[in-house]
């Protein structure tokens, strides 16, 4: 559990109270505290200064808002994610080879252009059928370079290409055509947030690229990779800390459909921000439906995989 020491006794107080009576969303997010085994006694007294005496319920996201805002989604500076404080979940270094994928909405980039979202992902999805056009490359460098310029640059959570390339390709590596790939991907790596509900889909941009991109964009900074902790982004049910022994990333919560039993891990790490490229653009798609789990299933299915994983570990 996080925030054990004394200082914290009012904070601790609020967290077990949110856990039992609040509504579930922020009763998960008072879960998450509560299990958080990886926070420093650094990174908890920088969040310290963020929360007030008088912290309750219905102040505590504010408050966690403007530490997020002020210590992790910044620019320019380097994230408390990336730093020293947070050493114990600093990873060392990966495969450059590694390819990681990032799955983003596109929603955000309708005021880009003056054009409508329909016009936006169709020029998206040419330039994936012909990227050697110049036409189609030109108009999504001048996307992406937009969009680049307006970003926070926040730690980015990625997942693992492997894990995910059953969607994308058969067994023989050939690419396939699969017009749920965005909700399949979405629900694997347990993007609950985007739930177009009875709302118009969502258009969703897929990119793959490999650690040295990441590297080399971050220019020889010393920490660029980390597991994910409750500190590193904003309030979200969705997600689900990491124990801090046996598991060297990030389990996302898999909200794919399926019995109990059909319940798998899939890694994801958080990673400094980079600059969204045309060649990173793998898939341009849309979710049109709710994940397959609630994430309250999804959340218990999940716990009880890690608790039965840990006891085995331990034998």
């Amino acid at each position: 559990m996080a925030f054990k020491r004394s200082k914290f006794d009012s904070f601790t107080g609020l967290l077990m109270s949110t856990a039992r009576n609040a509504a579930i969303e922020i009763r998960c997010v008072a879960e998450n505290f509560i299990l958080e085994e990886r926070l420093t006694e650094q990174r908890e007294d920088s969040y310290q200064t963020h929360i007030e005496p008088t912290i309750v319920e219905r102040t505590w996201k504010g408050m966690h808002d403007r530490y997020v805002t002020e210590k992790i989604y910044i620019r320019p500076g380097t994230p408390e994610t990336f730093t020293e404080i947070n050493n114990p979940n600093l990873l060392p270094a990966i495969d450059p080879d590694q390819r990681l994928v990032r799955l983003e909405n596109a929603d955000r980039l309708r005021h880009l252009q003056g054009e409508t979202l329909d016009q936006l992902m169709k020029h998206f999805r040419e330039f994936i059928k012909n990227p050697e056009k110049p036409g189609n490359s030109n108009v999504v460098k001048n996307i992406l370079y937009k969009w680049n310029r307006k970003r926070d640059f926040r730690p980015l959570f990625a997942g693992f290409w492997g894990e995910v390339k059953d969607i994308f390709t058969d067994p023989s590596g050939s690419r396939v055509e699969d017009d749920d790939w965005a909700n399949r991907l979405r629900d694997r790596f347990g993007l609950g947030h985007l739930d177009p509900e009875d709302s118009a889909p969502i258009p969703v941009l897929m990119f793959r690229y490999q650690v040295k991109d990441v590297l080399q964009f971050s220019r020889g900074d010393a920490n660029v990779f980390a597991i994910p902790t409750v500190l590193d982004s904003r309030f979200s049910p969705f997600f689900c800390p990491t124990p801090k022994n046996g598991w060297n990333e990030g389990q996302a919560l898999d909200l794919s459909s399926g019995d109990d039993d059909n319940y798998s891990i899939y890694r994801e790490i958080l990673h400094r921000a980079i600059e969204f490229k045309p060649e990173f653009l793998y898939n341009a798609g849309w979710i049109t439906k709710s994940p397959g789990r609630t994430f309250e299933r999804a959340r218990k299915i999940h716990f009880e995989f890690l608790l039965d994983s840990f006891e085995n570990n331990r034998l």
